[in-house]
């Protein structure tokens, strides 16, 4: 589900593009992604966090997490194909390892998730058809895209070393952190936002995508990705890697773009290395056969 909300996210920025600049549509996908998940916190009694602790780090992770992201890939899908946003974010694991490893949270990682991160990013290569070599891409979209990504990957770091132990529900997290984002994203709006309306044009396909970005692209997938990072720490990147395939699967049927073998093929192959990262030891399962919730990157226990 996660991969699919995201995974369509590009094509619904790059229609609400058409109407919104991208500063302008930053703040108003927050805003609404906030503004239903904050509805369904009060509809259900659960209340936000009020710790000035817990706001920090839903700033941190709104920031890295949210607002820089979102701009960076909202700037890059002007000038390249949504579905090469999808590739460019399918990197994100292997950004989130990597800053692992350089901030001391990773520790050891087993071969099997390695083996599994490079074939989902050879998986992504072919899937969107850039692999051989030889299909430039624009150096300055591109290095937007990559940068969203690391920017991605610091922010799985970042929530399974200090979100993921808040005792506080993930709708209520995710609410505080959509919150943060769109006070961010306007306070940014001086710079990244437009000097005039004039570049404002809301017709019918623009409003629709951009109430799915608010709504399910961005405040229900947040509340799923806190719960997900929760549950098996920074290895929860690894479901950047079906972006691509919800990507071109979409540009099929919506803008008619021809699926080729090499997108067949890499589905395959981004589905067997996802499998691999997936995959726990057998001394792991309890005597009932039920393998505990755990971290698949450092080996350890990871609790809501």
């Amino acid at each position: 589900m996660l991969a699919a909300l995201w995974g369509s996210s590009f094509l619904w920025a790059a229609i609400a593009l058409r109407g919104l600049p991208p500063g302008v549509l930053t703040v108003v996908r927050l805003a609404l992604g906030s503004a239903l998940l904050l509805a369904f916190c009060r509809l259900r009694g659960i209340r936000i966090p009020a710790e000035p602790r817990v706001w920090v780090h839903l700033a941190v992770v709104a920031a890295i997490g949210n607002v820089i992201p979102l701009l960076l890939f909202a700037y890059a899908v002007r000038s390249i194909d949504s579905h090469v946003g999808g590739m460019l974010n399918a990197t994100t694991p292997l950004w989130t390892v990597l800053i692992g490893l350089c901030t001391g949270v990773t520790g050891r990682i087993r071969g099997r998730y390695v083996a599994g991160l490079l074939a989902g990013l050879v998986g992504t290569l072919l899937v969107v058809g850039t692999w051989p070599p030889g299909t430039g891409l624009p150096a300055v979209p591109t290095i937007l895209g990559l940068l969203a990504a690391a920017s991605y990957g610091a922010s799985y770091v970042y929530i399974d070393r200090y979100m993921s132990r808040i005792d506080r529900p993930p709708v209520a997290l995710a609410a505080g952190q959509l919150v943060a984002g769109t006070a961010l994203a306007l306070l940014a709006l001086p710079v990244t936002g437009p000097h005039s309306l004039d570049g404002v044009r809301l017709g019918p396909e623009v409003i629709i995508a951009t109430i799915t970005l608010g709504a399910f692209c961005t405040g229900l997938a947040t509340v799923l990705n806190i719960k997900q990072v929760a549950e098996v720490g920074p290895a929860a990147s690894v479901v950047l890697y079906l972006l691509p395939i919800v990507a071109a699967i979409l540009g099929w049927l919506v803008l008619g773009e021809q699926i080729t073998l090499g997108t067949i093929v890499g589905t395959a192959v981004v589905l067997v290395g996802v499998g691999l990262t997936r995959m726990k030891r057998p001394e792991t399962a309890d005597r009932g056969g039920s393998p505990p919730t755990h971290n698949v990157i450092r080996g350890e226990s990871s609790r809501w």
